[in-house]
């Protein structure tokens, strides 16, 4: 069979991209720690399936070490807000609603190593570990501060970032162009964190590495802002007077600190830091076991917290700053932004309830685009649904029927049987009209199956994923194709009225076999290289073929890797690995 071309990788920029085939460094990726104000949307389950689908990837190859994080930001002015709102405890608050995160996580089968928790007990002491050390090093000071500060962005914005507007009441309200939230002055004594003093690092980081953040607008919009802005210092806490859910500063009870720069400490908390790192007089140095530097998975909303704030905070420390940040944009339902005014929000849990977690997975990875807003439609999702029924999960329904053998194609192929097919394709198919197209079509698909693990990589260790699945459809469509051209059903009537022709019918069977063989071996390759968006329904279709636990790697994505499957995967106990249902409202097809 033809080889797929292997692609060398480089793991020697500072921004690795590429899978690290000769590292045993682990890889560790990260969503934003989610703010626990409300229940969990769309957005937070997008950002979620962007880290388990890459963390899925990396783990089609064994060899690799991955780690995961997800978790609750639970800290905060908002927080508090809506606890005394509700006559809670924040604590107590914080503990329910963190628990919809995780059940979200539950539901749609997200595998994370950890889920981080800001008042989790080591995250806490991490924090005051950090501020001491910022403090030790001078770059914490203490002075008055006034300004346009928003409750819901939990930052101050400068004066040239605000605008007046009259609201649907008439009433004139200050709010932050940037976000669209309220602003209100404020005026207080607060401690300092020497931002400016770091600009000029950050910008030769950020000139030095062009892939630090994907997509490469997001990376031209922090640039441009890195050149022509000069950054203030950074207010990192409030008066224990009007912050009271927070973590206290050390040796200071009446000040609280703020929370992005106690949140943000998360993603070195879960590696381990400062206990797991190398002290040096300079900083700290990663051991090569340690999964620290991350990738992190954020919405565009916080990019100036993940982009600036944190990755000079680390500089300020001495720490490694983040690999990458992969910035993804919003979902917007029906053409415009969620909103509950407009009656158009997405619940998550309703939609996997009624469709299946594989269809929702695969339709919001199927669509997703980090450089735009991406479109959410239940319609399109019901046709997403439909397609992967009709021609992913259809191929193995197709040849897993009494007319075929699946074990017995794969026998043929281990014995060489398919030597010389063309010449059989030519002289026994049904519609000689086809047989150049067959032959061609049969070429590219076993070239295609070959090469598509390498083509899939090369998407998805950029988050390309919208790419990615549309190289996997090709592949199927390409099986579909040529089994409903070459029509072996066809072939098996004409063997049961030739039962006196042994020669001939030998013959026939090769052909069918072969035409099986290459429908069951796209179905099992396929099946491994969408498990990391599909794991369900992809686990469904490998176990009926009956292809072992120890055989759904990278290693075995090529054709005739694996012949011990099979056995057993034309019987009639088989089940549909999913069914169609009709869009919400209306009755199951079953």
């Amino acid at each position: 069979m033809i080889k797929g071309v292997g692609i060398k990788w480089s793991s020697r920029s500072p921004i690795v991209l590429a899978k690290r085939w000769n590292s045993t460094k682990p890889f560790y990726i990260t969503t934003p720690i989610f703010y626990v104000n409300a229940k969990p949307h769309l957005g937070h389950l997008y950002s979620m399936l962007l880290g388990d689908t890459r963390i899925r990837w990396e783990k089609l190859d064994p060899t690799n070490k991955a780690y995961f994080l997800t978790g609750t930001d639970e800290h905060g002015l908002k927080i508090q807000a809506a606890a005394e709102k509700l006559n809670m405890e924040p604590k107590e608050l914080v503990d329910q609603v963190s628990q919809n995160f995780k059940n979200l996580a539950e539901v749609l089968n997200v595998n994370y190593d950890r889920f981080m928790r800001t008042t989790d007990a080591d995250h806490a002491e991490v924090v005051k570990y950090f501020w001491n050390l910022m403090m030790e090093k001078g770059y914490i000071y203490e002075g008055s501060h006034s300004g346009w500060y928003s409750i819901s962005d939990e930052t101050f914005y400068p004066e040239t970032q605000i605008e007046e507007i009259i609201d649907k009441d008439n009433n004139k309200k200050m709010i932050a162009k940037e976000s669209r939230n309220e602003v209100v002055y404020q005026d207080e004594i607060n401690y300092f964190f020497r931002l400016s003093k770091f600009q000029d690092q950050l910008l030769k980081h950020f000139e030095a590495n062009p892939e630090f953040i994907l997509p490469t607008q997001r990376y031209n919009q922090i640039l441009k802002e890195l050149r022509e802005t000069k950054f203030e210092d950074l207010s990192i806490s409030r008066p224990s007077s009007r912050l009271k859910w927070s973590i206290e500063v050390p040796n200071d009870p009446s000040q609280k600190i703020y929370v992005w720069f106690d949140a943000l400490l998360n993603y070195i908390t879960a590696t381990g830091y400062p206990q797991a790192f190398t002290k040096t007089d300079d900083g700290y140095i990663t051991p090569q076991d340690n999964p620290w530097p991350a990738t992190h998975i954020v919405g565009k909303d916080i990019i100036k917290f993940h982009c600036i704030y944190w990755p000079i905070f680390l500089m300020a420390a001495g720490v490694d700053v983040p690999k990458q940040v992969i910035v993804h944009s919003h979902w917007l339902s029906d053409g415009f932004k969620m909103s509950k005014s407009l009656g158009n929000v997405v619940d998550p849990l309703e939609m996997l309830a009624y469709y299946g977690q594989d269809s929702i997975r695969f339709f919001l990875m199927e669509n997703s685009n980090i450089d735009d807003d991406c479109k959410f439609s239940e319609n399109l999702l019901v046709l997403s649904r439909d397609m992967i029924i009709g021609k992913y999960a259809n191929l193995v329904t197709r040849i897993g029927g009494k007319s075929f053998n699946i074990r017995e194609s794969i026998e043929y192929y281990h014995d060489k049987k398919y030597e010389g097919i063309n010449e059989l394709i030519e002289q026994y198919s049904v519609d000689k009209s086809k047989v150049e197209e067959l032959i061609k079509t049969k070429d590219e698909l076993i070239i295609g199956l070959d090469s598509i693990y390498e083509k899939m990589n090369e998407k998805i260790i950029k988050f390309d994923y919208i790419r990615a699945i549309q190289e996997w459809w090709l592949i199927i469509d390409k099986a579909n194709y040529l089994f409903q051209n070459a029509e072996p059903w066809l072939l098996v009537k004409q063997i049961k009225q030739n039962k006196d022709d042994i020669k001939v019918n030998e013959q026939i069977k090769v052909v069918i076999n072969f035409y099986t063989f290459l429908a069951s071996e796209t179905s099992r390759i396929s099946s491994i290289l969408i498990n990391p968006v599909m794991p369900g329904l992809s686990t469904k279709i490998l176990d009926r073929l009956g292809v072992e636990q120890g055989k759904r790697f990278v290693s075995d994505c090529k054709i005739g890797k694996d012949l011990s499957y099979g056995v057993d995967a034309n019987s009639t106990k088989h089940k549909l690995p999913i069914e169609r249902v009709e869009i919400r409202g209306n009755s199951v097809e079953k």
